[in-house]
């Protein structure tokens, strides 16, 4: 009896449908050597999302220990989409996934902009995937002060201080910086460019020059 073309191309698809099915099933269960692990059906992918401003680490971090004490999870993704922000808030992540790094896979993927902290979080990763569009660089560091000196004398405003030190109003909106003030805060902020400089040269494995 003559088969139907139709029903013998399904049966050949279902065919090599398993067959697929039976060779990626076990690869993932049963290879695997000294510093790899194999997939299996269990294995799971974690998903970190990171985005807007970066102010506060405390919430990322506890998902970043969750996914760490998780052993069904075997990567990590963390997807970025942030123009940066608060330079502590952005080290205690990036040191988090660092030790997250210990124990799992971890894949940076960048969305419309990882830029500033944004990028020094994405260097802890083993791998970073950006697209063509990506907004990402920004590797410095500013701080700003208002001066409302004059503004405020126009209203009749007036300000007394009494400190314990002569730096410690230091940045106040109720004056005009003094030059020391400013040397100050300059070497400050080069610290932490040169800190982020640090973290770019190591994790990316790039010349110091070149960055």
């Amino acid at each position: 009896m003559r088969k139907h073309p139709v029903m013998s191309g399904l049966l050949l698809l279902v065919a090599l449908g398993f067959v697929f099915y039976l060779i990626f099933y076990r690869a993932g269960v049963q290879t695997g050597s000294a510093g790899t692990k194999g997939f299996s059906l269990n294995d799971k992918i974690g998903v970190l999302p990171i985005e807007g401003l970066i102010t506060d680490s405390f919430k990322i971090n506890q998902n970043i220990d969750e996914f760490a004490q998780d052993s069904s999870i075997v990567a990590v993704v963390v997807r970025i989409d942030s123009p940066g922000g608060s330079v502590g808030a952005a080290q205690e992540i990036y040191d988090a996934i660092l030790e997250l790094k210990k124990k799992k896979k971890v894949v940076v993927s960048m969305g419309s902009i990882a830029a500033s902290g944004g990028l020094l979080i994405a260097c802890a990763g083993d791998k970073i995937v950006a697209n063509p569009g990506t907004i990402t660089g920004s590797i410095s560091a500013i701080m700003q002060f208002a001066n409302l000196e004059e503004l405020l004398k126009k209203v009749g405003v007036k300000s007394s201080v009494v400190k314990s030190g002569p730096y410690k109003d230091i940045g106040s909106p109720m004056r005009e910086m003094t030059p020391e003030e400013r040397l100050i805060v300059q070497e400050l902020v080069d610290d932490i460019y040169n800190q982020f400089i640090d973290v770019i040269v190591r994790d990316r494995k790039l010349p110091r020059e070149q960055v």
